[in-house]
């Protein structure tokens, strides 16, 4: 377990699991403490999993806006008297994580986005919408009518568990244990107020690879093409079948999709 103070002050936790090289994991949510990630899939490094502000034992902030996360992350660098970070952010993580290394470039070795949030992304003229995507991928499925039925009334984004099938596109018992797992979160309702865009990310010339599963109704399929057309040295690595949180459903691709990420140069 390790504390620090955030750039607000306020005082921030986190946890080390595994052995390794550090890798820093940035959570999504957004507003959700960075356990939920596991061991993402038995990633052969030292996971530190953050609290950001206001979620598990970490004390909340005046803003909890992205890229005032992104500056936390720089305290995180100082406390640790690391010279450079690699760094893997999952979901509405993926953009505190791309606003710390558009600011602070040489902090940076490598760069991970994870199955990374398209909200800042504009939607593409002929993207198709989350409805035809669920219906085009798993209406086959015999978990798929209930799961659509409490999508349809989810319209606030409170996350049923019922509906949890389409986001992790699956139902199996780790998927049902992994969407009803309890933990302190926050309310980021000033996650999005600020912005970040292609001109930003300019900067970003450390390897950046994105991990996108091509069944995730979260992140689309547009959107990591997009992103990875944004930064000046992105890849891209499609996981098949995968959903929006592909260590629970495929741990093992995960985990070599991530490992190989680490190790481009």
């Amino acid at each position: 377990m390790g504390v620090f103070r955030s750039a607000a002050g306020t005082e921030l936790h986190y946890e080390l699991r595994g052995d390794g090289p550090l890798l820093v994991c940035q959570p999504g949510g957004p507003g959700r403490p960075a356990g939920y990630l596991d061991d993402l899939g038995g990633v052969h490094r030292t996971l530190l999993l953050l609290e950001p502000r206001g979620t598990g034992r970490s004390e909340p902030a005046p803003s909890h806006v992205f890229t005032a996360l992104a500056e936390d992350l720089e305290e995180l660098r100082l406390h640790l008297g690391a010279d450079r970070l690699d760094l893997l952010g999952h979901s509405a993580g993926a953009w505190p994580v791309l606003a710390y290394a558009a600011r602070h470039p040489s902090r940076v070795a490598r760069l991970v986005l994870l199955t990374p949030s398209r909200k800042p992304i504009p939607l593409g003229a002929d993207e198709p919408t989350q409805d035809v995507l669920v219906k085009r991928w798993f209406s086959a499925e015999s978990w798929y009518a209930a799961a659509k039925s409490a999508w349809d009334a989810d319209p606030d984004g409170e996350l049923d568990p019922a509906l949890m099938p389409l986001v992790y596109g699956a139902d199996t018992p780790a998927v049902r244990e992994h969407a009803r797992r309890p933990e302190v979160t926050a309310d980021y309702e000033d996650f999005w107020s600020d912005t970040l865009d292609p001109g930003d990310l300019a900067a970003v010339g450390v390897p950046v690879t994105i991990i996108a599963g091509d069944r995730d109704v979260v992140t689309g399929l547009a959107a990591p093409h997009v992103l990875a057309d944004w930064l000046p040295n992105a890849s891209i690595i499609w996981l098949p079948d995968a959903g929006h949180f592909p260590w629970v459903t495929d741990p093992e691709g995960t985990r070599a999709a991530i490992d190989g990420a680490l190790s481009v140069t």
